[in-house]
């Protein structure tokens, strides 16, 4: 179970599990302190793929991949924190059950929920116990998000992403992000947002500098661009944490100013 105490600092809570863990050193010297490495589990992935007949023997399969392995060593050669995270694609509330049946899902620190409806967005926002909201910044989102929806999902502790990695590679997706960016600035004020990379190599990741100064072209004042990626990041972390622990939980921890929280000269 993690510590929140210890999470503390600038933080990149996606990095694609197809990142070369042993070229974490380039996240760190762009001053970060915590990651989380994000399994995707596409849509259909977790169903069965033929009916069993009568007489079959039952499968079962966990429905939900375990997180990666990190090697002791890679550890011991970091000053990283590293979180695990998992998101999981779908389009319907039948997503709770696969929820509820998986012994690999409770080994993630953080639960990221992509919904393709409109139906799933509801459902993330208003039911399901998940952390975070994303979206695929390849396509325009498929289904208007409304006040009602969004201010919900922040009374209950969720929080919506912005990955700036795609915008590297493709003008359309820049496109497509910077245009979620500004609807959840028409529609919520940018409450609840992280920025996170989505990196899958080094050269996809930025400086905490970097990042600060896109969160102008995301729609955020000077305040939101750094809470993004430090302050909502720990509140995350946090939230991720009372889901894992239940409804009541309380942690004391003593009061000691982190340098880390500063950002770091380049």
């Amino acid at each position: 179970m993690l510590n929140t105490n210890t999470y503390s600092g600038f933080c990149d809570l996606l990095i694609d599990k197809k990142y070369d863990i042993n070229k974490l050193n380039f996240i760190e010297k762009f001053g970060f302190n915590t990651i989380a490495i994000n399994t995707h589990v596409e849509e259909g992935s977790y169903e069965p793929k033929k009916k069993k007949k009568k007489n079959d023997p039952k499968e079962n399969k966990d429905p939900i991949p375990a997180p990666v392995e990190i090697p002791e060593d890679v550890k011991n050669k970091t000053k990283l924190n590293i979180l695990q995270r998992v998101t999981i694609e779908f389009s319907d509330s039948s997503i709770s059950h696969k929820f509820t049946q998986s012994e690999n899902l409770r080994k993630y620190d953080i639960i990221a929920v992509l919904p393709k409806t409109l139906q799933a967005f509801q459902y993330a926002c208003g039911t399901l116990d998940a952390d975070l909201i994303t979206f695929e910044p390849q396509t325009r989102l498929p289904f208007k998000v409304t006040r009602k929806s969004y201010r919900l999902a922040v009374e209950r502790g969720l929080f919506f992403e912005l990955t700036y990695s795609p915008a590297i590679r493709d003008s359309t997706s820049r496109k497509n992000i910077i245009a979620t960016a500004h609807i959840y600035h028409a529609v919520g004020k940018s409450k609840n947002i992280i920025v996170t990379s989505g990196a899958d190599n080094y050269t996809q990741i930025r400086s905490v500098h970097d990042v600060c100064n896109l969160g102008f072209i995301l729609g955020l004042n000077s305040n939101q661009s750094l809470e993004v990626i430090r302050n909502n990041a720990h509140k995350l972390i946090l939230k991720a944490q009372g889901r894992r622990c239940g409804k009541h939980y309380m942690e004391v921890t003593s009061a000691v100013i982190q340098s880390e929280n500063k950002i770091p000269e380049l």
